[in-house]
């Protein structure tokens, strides 16, 4: 990176590397697409309040709940006071509205819930699957302004897109 250039972080990337972001992801993915930097997303080789922006696309709910507040901490903890936490992934509010519809639907709900098991890999299984409500009270002990945006990936009629700014 230039000197002076922002530094935002694509956690989790996968397939999907966005120009101008470090792509990272752990080491030896599913993903035939190496990133720019692979490690462990628990524990970023970052300075404290280095980072102006993280972003992480349907990553968060393959944590167990137990490791979700560390994860955020570590996240918080890298970013620059007002830095950019963007989060995308399933909204539990919606699942539950596509499982009374159609609970065969494996896209909408089943996918949603547990994670596509057509990657036979622990790995890509989902370990929690998150409300509005709960994921914005668990950002809030970190994080302001949390705001709802408008999904980008995947399937937006059933995920969410919550961004929120580092305090302090």
């Amino acid at each position: 990176m230039a000197e002076g250039a922002e530094v935002r972080l694509n956690l989790g990337c996968g397939k999907k590397h966005f120009v101008g972001y470090i792509n990272i992801d752990f080491p030896n993915s599913y993903c035939s697409v190496k990133p720019d930097l692979e490690c462990d997303i628990r524990t970023l080789p970052y300075e404290d309040n280095s980072v102006d922006e993280i972003t992480a696309i349907h990553v968060f709910e393959h944590f167990y709940l137990w490791e979700a507040p560390k994860i955020l901490d570590e996240w918080a903890r890298v970013l620059k006071p007002g830095g950019k936490l963007a989060l995308e992934l399933p909204c539990l509010n919606k699942v539950i509205g596509f499982l009374n519809q159609n609970p065969l639907s494996l896209r909408n709900t089943m996918f949603a819930l547990y994670g596509d098991p057509g990657y036979e890999a622990p790995e890509m299984v989902h370990k929690w699957c998150y409300s509005r409500e709960h994921l914005t009270a668990m950002l809030a002990h970190r994080f302001q302004d949390i705001k709802e945006g408008r999904c980008q990936f995947h399937v937006p009629e059933r995920d969410m897109r919550l961004v929120a700014f580092k305090k302090g």
